[in-house]
């Protein structure tokens, strides 16, 4: 009776292992992206505008994102993308306070999207009401060779001439070099992805000159300088990947309203 009482435990452990690893298995299942929904990333930049909810198609994304300088999905040095419907109505609205409910709808517009496609949506502002514009995020294209990034300039700031984006390699007062990478950027609009060394284009130079490196925004027209970026040391992570660089704010505003370069948000 022991014997048989013995095989009988080695059987019904041995089930319980085959079972335990094919729930292991499961668990640990490649998981597909959606084959019928678009992916997007949120770039909130209307002034002024306090946290905000997103709904697409009233099926909320998030808890609370600023409508000024927010990214969602949030990780601004990682390239995520929320997957919605391709035909989605898009809500702004403020929460209530201590809640997870709509409180009042700020802005609302449909958008129509192509399934399996990377976009950037921009809530911008134009001093009197508020509109959102779509860019499509053609990460596709093969990223650059090491010691260098793709980066693009998406003109965000309403009621402004169209823009150029000039980078400027300087390690000292006396050795600079300065690029127009991109020229002409209309508002609502996107440059190409271009691609740009990582550090300072100086022979000789190591990482610690990236810090010199920094971006200029300037009027097309006129070549006047209205925002500079400078790129930060710690930015380590952008090697080999694609970027986005928003021109926000407003030609003559002041404060928190003034015309400046974004922070670098990652696409890839």
């Amino acid at each position: 009776m022991k014997i048989k009482l013995s095989s009988i435990l080695l059987i019904v452990i041995a089930c319980g292992l085959l079972n335990s690893c094919e729930k292991n298995v499961l668990r640990t299942t490649e998981t597909f992206l959606p084959e019928d929904k678009a992916f997007a990333k949120f770039y909130l930049i209307s002034p002024n505008t306090p946290n905000v909810m997103i709904k697409a198609n009233d099926a909320k994304l998030n808890a609370s994102t600023p409508g000024f300088g927010g990214v969602f999905p949030s990780t601004v040095t990682f390239p995520d993308y929320v997957a919605i419907p391709t035909n989605s109505v898009i809500k702004f609205s403020l929460p209530n306070l201590g809640t997870s409910n709509d409180s009042v709808v700020i802005f609302s517009n449909q958008v129509a999207l192509e399934a399996k496609k990377y976009y950037s949506l921009t809530l911008a502002d134009t001093g009197i009401d508020r509109t959102l514009f779509t860019i499509l995020d053609n990460n596709s294209n093969a990223l650059p060779a090491d010691s260098s990034y793709n980066i693009r300039l998406v003109h965000a700031m309403a009621k402004s001439p169209n823009l150029s984006l000039v980078r400027v390699d300087s390690t000292s007062s006396i050795s600079v070099i300065r690029d127009t990478i991109i020229r002409d950027v209309a508002f609502k609009g996107a440059s190409d992805f271009v691609t740009v060394p990582v550090y300072s284009k100086r022979i000789g130079t190591s990482a610690s000159f990236h810090s010199f490196v920094r971006y200029r925004l300037v009027i097309t027209a006129t070549g006047v300088s209205i925002g500079n970026l400078i790129t930060p040391a710690q930015t380590t992570g952008i090697n080999q990947r694609n970027t986005s660089i928003y021109a926000i704010g407003f030609i003559n505003g002041t404060g928190n309203l003034a015309p400046v370069l974004s922070q670098i948000v990652y696409n890839k």
